[in-house]
Protein backbone atom coordinates (compact mmCIF):
# COMPACT_ATOMS: atom_id res chain seq x y z
CA UNK A 1 0.00 0.00 0.00
CA UNK A 2 3.10 2.67 0.94
CA UNK A 3 4.55 1.58 -2.71
CA UNK A 4 1.77 2.30 -4.12
CA UNK A 5 1.09 5.88 -2.66
CA UNK A 6 4.57 6.73 -3.62
CA UNK A 7 4.67 5.85 -7.04
CA UNK A 8 1.32 7.53 -7.17
CA UNK A 9 3.30 11.19 -5.51
CA UNK A 10 6.00 10.07 -7.70
CA UNK A 11 3.72 10.12 -11.35
CA UNK A 12 1.68 12.80 -10.47
CA UNK A 13 1.76 15.88 -12.75
CA UNK A 14 1.70 18.55 -9.80
CA UNK A 15 5.57 19.23 -9.03
CA UNK A 16 5.08 19.80 -5.66
CA UNK A 17 3.09 16.74 -5.22
CA UNK A 18 6.32 14.72 -6.97
CA UNK A 19 8.60 16.17 -4.46
CA UNK A 20 6.69 14.59 -1.62
CA UNK A 21 7.93 11.17 -2.96
CA UNK A 22 11.30 12.11 -2.89
CA UNK A 23 13.48 11.30 0.56
CA UNK A 24 14.74 14.51 1.94
CA UNK A 25 18.20 14.19 3.21
CA UNK A 26 20.43 16.36 4.83
CA UNK A 27 22.84 17.86 2.83
CA UNK A 28 26.67 16.55 3.15
CA UNK A 29 28.86 18.65 5.17
CA UNK A 30 32.34 17.92 2.96
CA UNK A 31 35.48 19.64 4.04
CA UNK A 32 34.89 22.67 2.33
CA UNK A 33 31.17 23.10 3.60
CA UNK A 34 32.71 22.82 6.89
CA UNK A 35 35.33 25.11 6.53
CA UNK A 36 32.67 27.82 5.29
CA UNK A 37 30.79 27.33 8.30
CA UNK A 38 33.56 27.52 10.54
CA UNK A 39 34.37 30.88 8.98
CA UNK A 40 31.25 32.19 10.42
CA UNK A 41 32.09 30.94 14.13
CA UNK A 42 33.97 33.14 17.15
CA UNK A 43 36.14 31.05 18.74
CA UNK A 44 36.98 34.00 21.18
CA UNK A 45 33.17 32.81 22.80
CA UNK A 46 32.78 30.03 24.90
CA UNK A 47 29.22 29.21 22.69
CA UNK A 48 31.82 30.02 20.08
CA UNK A 49 33.87 27.45 20.60
CA UNK A 50 31.70 24.78 22.40
CA UNK A 51 29.95 25.46 18.45
CA UNK A 52 33.28 24.73 16.48
CA UNK A 53 34.26 21.81 18.56
CA UNK A 54 30.48 19.79 18.27
CA UNK A 55 31.19 21.00 13.65
CA UNK A 56 34.95 18.69 14.37
CA UNK A 57 34.45 16.06 16.81
CA UNK A 58 30.65 15.48 15.25
CA UNK A 59 32.49 15.28 11.95
CA UNK A 60 35.48 12.94 12.65
CA UNK A 61 33.65 10.89 14.51
CA UNK A 62 31.04 10.76 12.24
CA UNK A 63 28.71 10.80 15.40
CA UNK A 64 24.80 11.43 15.52
CA UNK A 65 23.94 14.08 17.62
CA UNK A 66 22.36 12.36 20.54
CA UNK A 67 24.98 10.54 20.86
CA UNK A 68 27.74 13.98 20.96
CA UNK A 69 24.49 15.02 23.20
CA UNK A 70 25.69 12.44 25.64
CA UNK A 71 29.48 13.18 25.39
CA UNK A 72 31.20 13.79 29.03
CA UNK A 73 34.04 16.15 29.79
CA UNK A 74 35.71 12.59 30.99
CA UNK A 75 34.50 10.67 27.53
CA UNK A 76 37.02 12.58 25.98
CA UNK A 77 40.56 11.51 26.47
CA UNK A 78 43.90 13.45 24.81
CA UNK A 79 46.76 11.38 23.80
CA UNK A 80 50.02 12.25 22.05
CA UNK A 81 48.33 11.34 18.60
CA UNK A 82 44.87 12.32 19.39
CA UNK A 83 42.01 12.25 20.60
CA UNK A 84 40.53 8.94 22.61
CA UNK A 85 36.24 9.53 22.59
CA UNK A 86 34.06 7.24 24.40
CA UNK A 87 31.20 7.11 22.30
CA UNK A 88 27.50 4.98 22.94
CA UNK A 89 26.74 4.07 19.61
CA UNK A 90 23.18 3.96 20.24
CA UNK A 91 21.86 2.15 17.23
CA UNK A 92 24.36 -0.92 17.51
CA UNK A 93 24.17 -1.00 21.74
CA UNK A 94 27.30 -0.99 22.19
CA UNK A 95 30.08 1.66 23.46
CA UNK A 96 33.25 2.28 20.62
CA UNK A 97 36.29 4.10 21.74
CA UNK A 98 37.12 6.26 18.43
CA UNK A 99 40.36 7.62 17.59
CA UNK A 100 40.77 11.28 16.12
CA UNK A 101 43.85 12.21 14.82
CA UNK A 102 45.57 15.99 15.04
CA UNK A 103 44.07 17.54 12.26
CA UNK A 104 47.03 19.18 9.70
CA UNK A 105 45.30 22.82 9.59
CA UNK A 106 44.99 23.92 13.03
CA UNK A 107 41.80 25.88 12.17
CA UNK A 108 40.10 22.68 11.61
CA UNK A 109 41.56 20.27 13.88
CA UNK A 110 39.52 18.46 16.05
CA UNK A 111 41.84 18.15 18.56
CA UNK A 112 42.77 21.29 19.46
CA UNK A 113 39.37 22.41 18.87
CA UNK A 114 37.58 20.13 21.94
CA UNK A 115 41.08 21.18 23.76
CA UNK A 116 39.80 25.02 23.90
CA UNK A 117 36.61 24.36 24.82
CA UNK A 118 37.86 22.19 27.99
CA UNK A 119 39.95 24.73 28.94
CA UNK A 120 37.06 27.78 28.55
CA UNK A 121 34.86 25.42 30.48
CA UNK A 122 37.46 24.87 33.45
CA UNK A 123 37.95 28.73 33.47
CA UNK A 124 33.95 28.91 34.23
CA UNK A 125 34.86 26.28 36.93
CA UNK A 126 33.02 23.06 35.32
CA UNK A 127 35.72 21.00 34.89
CA UNK A 128 33.50 18.12 34.53
CA UNK A 129 29.91 17.30 33.44
CA UNK A 130 28.18 17.46 29.92
CA UNK A 131 31.12 18.44 26.97
CA UNK A 132 28.31 20.55 25.44
CA UNK A 133 26.30 23.14 27.48
CA UNK A 134 24.07 25.52 26.77
CA UNK A 135 25.28 29.12 26.67
CA UNK A 136 22.80 31.82 27.01
CA UNK A 137 23.21 35.30 24.86
CA UNK A 138 25.75 36.74 27.57
CA UNK A 139 28.10 33.96 26.68
CA UNK A 140 27.68 32.84 30.42
CA UNK A 141 26.59 29.16 31.37
CA UNK A 142 23.05 29.10 30.80
CA UNK A 143 20.84 28.96 34.20
CA UNK A 144 18.82 25.78 34.56
CA UNK A 145 15.61 25.47 32.68
CA UNK A 146 12.61 26.14 35.04
CA UNK A 147 8.79 25.76 33.72
CA UNK A 148 5.59 26.82 36.24
CA UNK A 149 8.35 26.97 38.64
CA UNK A 150 9.48 23.23 38.09
CA UNK A 151 13.31 22.41 37.21
CA UNK A 152 13.09 21.09 33.20
CA UNK A 153 15.67 19.56 30.89
CA UNK A 154 19.26 18.64 31.73
CA UNK A 155 19.87 20.05 35.48
CA UNK A 156 23.60 20.30 34.20
CA UNK A 157 22.98 22.54 31.03
CA UNK A 158 23.71 19.84 29.30
CA UNK A 159 22.53 20.25 25.31
CA UNK A 160 19.97 18.15 23.80
CA UNK A 161 20.78 16.17 20.43
CA UNK A 162 17.39 18.20 18.89
CA UNK A 163 19.55 21.77 20.26
CA UNK A 164 22.75 20.19 18.38
CA UNK A 165 20.72 19.59 15.11
CA UNK A 166 20.52 23.39 15.30
CA UNK A 167 23.04 24.35 15.66
CA UNK A 168 24.43 22.94 12.45
CA UNK A 169 21.57 24.63 10.64
CA UNK A 170 21.81 28.10 12.14
CA UNK A 171 25.73 27.90 11.01
CA UNK A 172 25.31 26.58 7.72
CA UNK A 173 22.31 29.12 7.06
CA UNK A 174 25.19 32.16 8.18
CA UNK A 175 27.67 30.73 5.56
CA UNK A 176 24.99 30.74 3.22
CA UNK A 177 25.04 27.05 2.75
CA UNK A 178 21.67 26.03 0.64
CA UNK A 179 19.97 22.64 1.17
CA UNK A 180 18.58 20.78 4.24
CA UNK A 181 21.13 21.47 6.85
CA UNK A 182 20.88 18.88 10.03
CA UNK A 183 22.85 17.25 12.25
CA UNK A 184 23.08 14.36 10.33
CA UNK A 185 24.89 16.56 7.73
CA UNK A 186 28.19 15.86 9.71
CA UNK A 187 28.25 11.98 9.61
CA UNK A 188 26.99 12.13 6.16
CA UNK A 189 30.02 14.15 5.34
CA UNK A 190 32.73 12.27 6.30
CA UNK A 191 31.42 9.14 4.99
CA UNK A 192 31.37 10.97 1.29
CA UNK A 193 34.63 12.80 2.22
CA UNK A 194 36.31 9.56 3.46
CA UNK A 195 35.35 7.33 0.13
CA UNK A 196 36.23 10.57 -2.09
CA UNK A 197 39.54 10.60 -0.45
CA UNK A 198 40.16 6.22 -0.88
CA UNK A 199 38.92 4.94 2.84
CA UNK A 200 38.02 1.08 2.78
CA UNK A 201 33.87 0.19 2.74
CA UNK A 202 34.86 -1.47 6.21
CA UNK A 203 37.07 1.47 7.90
CA UNK A 204 34.40 3.59 7.00
CA UNK A 205 31.43 1.61 8.53
CA UNK A 206 33.55 0.57 11.55
CA UNK A 207 34.78 4.15 12.14
CA UNK A 208 31.35 5.83 12.54
CA UNK A 209 29.71 3.14 14.05
CA UNK A 210 27.82 1.25 10.85
CA UNK A 211 26.31 -2.00 11.09
CA UNK A 212 27.87 -4.23 8.82
CA UNK A 213 26.11 -4.05 5.24
CA UNK A 214 24.38 -1.08 6.22
CA UNK A 215 21.94 0.40 3.46
CA UNK A 216 21.89 3.64 4.69
CA UNK A 217 25.74 3.74 4.44
CA UNK A 218 26.12 1.97 0.90
CA UNK A 219 24.03 4.88 -0.31
CA UNK A 220 26.16 7.39 0.95
CA UNK A 221 29.18 5.54 -0.79
CA UNK A 222 27.22 5.51 -4.02
CA UNK A 223 26.87 9.20 -3.78
CA UNK A 224 30.25 9.77 -3.11
CA UNK A 225 31.12 7.10 -6.03
CA UNK A 226 28.69 8.37 -8.65
CA UNK A 227 31.01 11.14 -10.90
CA UNK A 228 34.80 9.25 -9.66
CA UNK A 229 33.76 5.76 -10.25
CA UNK A 230 30.76 6.16 -12.91
CA UNK A 231 30.03 3.13 -15.45
CA UNK A 232 29.18 5.61 -18.19
CA UNK A 233 32.53 7.08 -18.17
CA UNK A 234 34.48 5.51 -21.09
CA UNK A 235 31.76 3.92 -23.20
Amino acid sequence: MLAGYREMLATSTDPATRARSRPRRAEPAIPQALRAMLATVDRTTLAGRRDAAALLLGYACAARVSELSALDITDVRETPDGLLVGLYRRKLKRHDEVAVPYGADPATCPVRAVRALTAALAEVSRPGGPLFVRVDRHGHLASPLTRRGRPIGDPAGRLSAEALADVVTRIAAAAGLEGRWRGHSLRRGFATAARRAGADLERIGRHGGWADGSTALLGYIEEADRWSDNPVTGL
